[in-house]
């Protein structure tokens, strides 16, 4: 690289890992934020829980689309977009308590803070072009949002109450759109030449979605969706019956988001090491390798729950393998899939883990309600590691 060339190749480093910090703090801040403000006013645990789970359903749609999006129209361009949404959206939910409404934001804000993630790991991509090292450094930018952006809105709740909590997370918002235009990347052209922006982009055509699933029949890239689906297991699970089950044990919600948060600061450290690792395994070994731990170890709650030692150890050693796959994935799908197909590539591994999301509760759910909720934590365990242990063949097929 040339010597002039340097600083400029900094600052796109930097305004990516900002884009990475910001754009998952907007994420996470939401899971403790809207619970919160569904409670203040006054929603019942059904109305809750399509509220909380309403911010899932478009992701699943749209991210391809989103993807495609990206790819079209330059990843940076869109994602200035969903910056300003992050921004504008989030102060509009202290304005009201009605549950339509509600349920209305979260569909709005649930796909622009989702899409926003998509569009900072597609810029993470086209910057890496396949280093793990860098996009490991991305991915520890990641968790440090998803670590400190929760604890300061709920430090913003509970001192000065809802409006100073959206406001942090309307902050952070702000923060994407600064990181964004930090770049010094050039955009690429709109379709269809100069003169008015020609809306018929935004909508979705069937062409480029059949040219984005078909992105599938690319071994490397089947390899990392299903992979994705089931490293997305611990988090789903995290963020559903592994609260219910623990409270109902005896743990204070406290020492619950303390586990939780302990997870993500250890998968700083697996981040950290995901490029060394990766050199004596190989990436889809050692991807294989970081799902089958990740899942043991959340299913194992059931067994470790009277040692709060051992929950620890597992929430350590969960949040290492989990950060540890996660810039292998993307590292493999920016070697195995060309420039101009990023964005559909990390769309459609992101409305795989948004349907994992839906799907791994829900079956979870009804596996607890016929067999209780301990029988749950096995059941999908063994599923999922069987479904592992196929994956592992198929990755023999891999180079």
């Amino acid at each position: 690289m040339k010597p002039h060339t340097q600083p400029r190749a900094n600052r796109e480093l930097l305004a990516t890992y900002g884009a990475g910090v910001f754009t998952n703090s907007v994420w996470d801040m939401l899971s403790v934020v809207v619970p919160l403000y569904a409670v203040a006013v006054g929603l019942n645990a059904a109305q809750i829980g399509l509220v909380v789970a309403a911010r899932s359903v478009l992701p699943a749609l749209l991210s391809i689309h989103g993807g495609i999006l990206m790819d079209q129209l330059g990843t940076r361009r869109v994602l200035m977009w969903i910056a300003i949404a992050c921004t504008v959206l989030p102060v509009l939910y202290p304005l009201c308590g009605w549950f339509t409404v509600l349920m209305g934001l979260q569909l709005l804000l649930g796909l622009a803070s989702a899409l926003g993630m998509s569009a900072s790991q597609t810029w993470a991509m086209h910057v890496g072009r396949g280093n793990t090292v860098m996009l490991a450094r991305y991915s520890v930018a990641t968790r440090i949002g998803t670590f400190i952006g929760p604890v300061l809105a709920g430090a913003a709740w509970d001192l000065y109450g809802a409006w100073a909590a959206f406001i942090v997370v309307a902050l952070a918002g702000a923060g994407v759109v600064y990181s964004n235009a930090q770049s010094t990347l050039a955009q690429p052209a709109i379709p269809h030449g100069p003169g008015p922006f020609p809306r018929s982009v935004l909508l979705p055509r069937w062409a480029p979605h059949k040219e984005a699933l078909l992105l599938a029949t690319i071994p490397a890239v089947a390899f990392i969706l299903i992979a994705s689906f089931l490293r997305n297991t611990s988090g789903a699970i995290q963020s559903s019956l592994y609260v219910v089950y623990l409270n109902g044990v005896g743990y204070t919600g406290t020492l619950i988001g303390a586990l939780v948060a302990t997870a993500e600061i250890a998968g700083v450290a697996g981040s950290l090491l995901a490029a060394r690792a990766e050199r004596r395994l190989g990436a889809p070994r050692l991807v294989i390798l970081c799902v089958a731990v990740s899942i043991v170890c959340i299913c194992a709650t059931p067994l470790i729950a009277g040692a709060l030692m051992a929950l620890v150890a597992a929430c350590v050693l969960r949040g290492i393998v989990q950060g540890m796959s996660q810039p292998l994935m993307y590292a493999i799908l920016s070697n195995e899939v060309a420039d101009n197909r990023h964005g559909a590539s990390v769309g459609l591994r992101n409305a795989v883990v948004r349907l994992g999301s839906i799907v791994t509760p829900a079956v979870m759910g009804v596996i607890a309600q016929a067999y209780g909720i301990e029988a749950s934590f096995y059941v999908i365990g063994a599923a999922f590691l069987l479904i592992t242990a196929g994956l592992a063949g198929y990755a023999r097929r891999l180079r």
